[in-house]
C-alpha cells in the first residue's frame, strides 16, 4: 500500500493518506465524506461524471489535475485505475472490540471472519457483499493493513462502508467474538448440515477460509456450528468471494429482509 502523510500543521500528529482509484471508489469517497479528499488526477473521459466534486474541489482550493492515461498509470502503478486517482485521508481504522461492540446488541448483526484470505481482489469482492448485505467489518486473520488501492477499487465502493479489521492469527479473536455474545459459524465443503436447513443465529460471526485449504483446523474446531452450501457437488468449493456472498443473503433473508 502507498501512502502520504500530511499534517495540518507542524504540532499536529501526521494523518495517514492513500492513493484510491477506480470511479465508483472515488465516487464513495466524494459523496461520504469529501473533506477527507487532499488531491485529484482525473483523465479527461471523467470530467463529466465528476463535475460537481471537482467544482467543489476548486471552491475549497482542492488541488485536482487533469492528466491522461500514463500519467495517471504512474501515479496509480496500475492499468486499472479507471480515470481517476484521489489522495485521500484513510478512514480512521476500528479495532476487534470496536467492531464486535459497534451497533445495538439487542438486534441482529453478522460480521465475517476471514482465515488465510490475502488476494486483494477476492478481498475487495468480499466487501463489495458485505456492503451490500449491511456486514460492516470484516475480521482478517493475519492480514498486515487494513486496506489497499486494489482492494478499494475492486469493492467499488464498499470500502466507504465496511471496516476491515486486522487480527491476529489464531483463534483468539474467535474467542473475544464469542464473549461477545456472537455465534461462530464455520463454512466447509463437508459441513455437519445445510446452510439452508436451519435458521442463521441473529449474531453470528461467519468463518470463511482461503480456497486453496479452508480454514484451519484450529479455527474449525472452535465453530459452534459449520455448514456446507448445497449444490451439485461437481466442484469442491466456491470461489471465496461466492461462498460469502450465499452464506450472508442467507443471513440477510433470515433476519434483515424480515424487519
Amino acid at each position: 500500500m502507498q501512502r502520504a502523510l500530511r499534517s495540518p500543521n507542524a504540532n499536529a500528529p501526521a494523518v495517514p493518506e492513500m492513493k484510491v482509484c477506480g470511479v465508483n471508489a472515488c465516487q464513495a469517497i466524494a459523496a461520504r465524506r469529501p473533506d477527507d479528499v487532499r488531491r485529484v488526477y482525473i483523465h479527461p473521459s471523467r470530467l463529466p461524471a465528476f463535475g460537481p466534486f471537482l467544482k467543489r474541489c476548486a471552491e475549497r482550493r482542492i488541488a485536482y489535475h487533469i492528466v491522461e492515461d500514463d500519467e495517471l498509470e504512474r501515479i496509480t502503478q496500475s492499468v486499472h485505475h479507471e480515470g481517476v486517482c484521489f489522495i485521500a485521508r484513510e478512514r480512521p481504522p476500528v479495532g476487534l472490540q470496536g467492531a464486535l461492540n459497534r451497533r445495538d446488541p439487542t438486534r441482529p448483526r453478522c460480521l465475517l471472519y476471514l482465515g488465510g484470505v490475502g488476494n486483494p481482489h477476492n478481498l475487495g469482492a468480499i466487501v463489495r457483499v458485505c456492503a451490500h448485505f449491511d456486514v460492516d467489518a470484516v475480521l482478517a486473520g493475519g492480514l498486515e493493513s487494513h486496506v489497499t488501492p486494489a482492494m478499494l477499487r475492486t469493492a467499488e465502493g464498499g470500502g466507504e462502508f465496511v471496516d476491515v479489521v486486522p487480527v491476529a492469527d489464531g483463534t483468539g479473536p474467535l474467542v473475544a467474538a464469542r464473549r461477545a455474545g456472537y455465534r461462530l459459524i464455520a463454512t466447509a465443503a463437508r459441513g455437519k448440515r445445510s446452510l439452508y436447513s436451519a435458521p442463521l443465529p441473529p449474531r453470528a460471526v461467519i468463518m470463511l477460509g482461503a480456497e486453496a485449504d479452508g480454514l484451519a483446523p484450529a479455527l474449525l474446531n472452535m465453530a459452534d456450528e459449520t455448514v456446507q452450501i448445497p449444490g451439485t457437488g461437481a466442484l469442491d468449493s466456491l470461489n471465496v468471494a461466492c461462498a460469502a456472498a450465499v452464506v450472508l443473503g442467507e443471513f440477510w433473508r433470515c433476519h434483515r429482509g424480515k424487519e
